[in-house]
């Protein structure tokens, strides 16, 4: 939950068709380990800097990425933390918290609002390599919103290949807003039936060849710090993804002073879809709560959507990113969604 907070916070052995062009070596293998124990609130950052082949004068292509991720909560109070790989272009830095010059690649959001260990897997695959240099980091942030110990830790292999040239892009949709509270995260909204819609302007064309990342739709912890805990038989929330030809229209017209989404209805927001939008992805998600138990659960999904026929991109397009809710409760819903253009 970024609380209004958020930093601008890695197998496979075959090379994707169509690389061995670019490729100048065989894959391999970083291996990333990182493990942090906090127990301090404002989500401190950390950085795990690691150099291969000439730093950051090497231009490279990441194509998988697989391993785990864990947070683990000493007290039943609600924490998270964001995962974000980064690279560095030229000079590799000695050791930057303030990632200057860095350029994200992946994300991943992880929360967790209960006394136990979260864990989830990551496998994920980039058929068009993300682009990267030798001088790579795993920098993250998080802990407990409002106190108690919490264990964050990765161990992850990156698989990846020299290239002679990258000319891949990967472009940022993250988002997180509330509901069924009237604060924190990038917007909130207390009517069960409003969702957002955040839309970003692809400021470059090119093709459209993957989504990747992750979704995490959590409740809190129940206590008083935080809006009730949803009640009733499930509650779930939606996630669509689509693409704009020629420009966001009256999304971004929807924005408020601070970049977000006011919050719309559902049946709303679907009506201002022009007819040629391109719906890229959906990704429903579900808890349905057990008899005499109550409705605080985390759910969580990668994110991988391969498009083999390329979609056609041109700058000024804009992909719009629906965020929905089903049921009652407080929930804080995210994206660490990134978009793969090739040229």
């Amino acid at each position: 939950m970024r609380m209004y907070w958020k930093v601008i916070l890695l197998a496979m052995t075959l090379v994707p068709a169509g690389l061995w062009g670019q490729a100048s070596a065989a894959p391999s293998v970083l291996h990333i380990q990182q493990s942090q124990t906090t127990w301090l609130p404002g989500f401190p950052t950390y950085l795990g800097m690691y150099h291969v082949l000439d730093g950051g004068n090497s231009p490279a292509g990441a194509i998988a990425l697989t391993g785990t991720l864990s947070l683990t909560n000493a007290t039943p109070h609600f924490s998270e933390v964001l995962w974000q790989l980064v690279y560095w272009s030229g000079e590799c830095p000695a050791h930057d918290l303030t990632l200057s010059g860095a350029t994200v690649i992946w994300s991943d959001i992880a929360k967790n609002p209960a006394q136990s260990d979260s864990v989830f897997p990551v496998n994920l695959t980039f058929p068009n390599p993300l682009p990267m240099t030798g001088c790579v980091g795993l920098y993250y942030g998080g802990g407990p919103l409002d106190g108690g110990k919490v264990t964050m830790a990765a161990d992850l292999d990156l698989t990846y290949v020299p290239m002679s040239a990258n000319p891949n892009t990967v472009i940022d949709i993250t988002g997180e807003y509330c509901f069924g509270m009237s604060w924190g995260c990038e917007n909130a909204t207390l009517n069960n039936d409003e969702a957002f819609a955040m839309p970003i302007t692809m400021l470059t064309g090119g093709h459209l060849v993957e989504l990747e990342g992750n979704i995490s739709d959590s409740t809190f912890d129940g206590t008083n710090n935080f809006g009730p805990l949803p009640t009733g038989e499930a509650w779930g929330a939606s996630n669509d993804f689509y693409l704009l030809p020629g420009g966001c229209g009256i999304f971004e017209q929807n924005l408020n002073g601070s970049g977000f989404p006011n919050p719309q209805l559902k049946s709303t927001l679907q009506s201002w879809l022009p007819a040629d939008a391109v719906h890229l992805a959906s990704v429903p998600l579900s808890y349905n709560i057990p008899e005499g138990k109550t409705g605080k659960a985390t759910l969580q999904k990668k994110v991988e959507s391969v498009f083999y026929q390329p979609v056609p991109v041109n700058a000024g397009d804009c992909v719009v990113v629906i965020y929905g809710r089903n049921g009652n409760g407080a929930t804080d819903d995210e994206t660490q969604v990134h978009v793969v253009l090739t040229p």
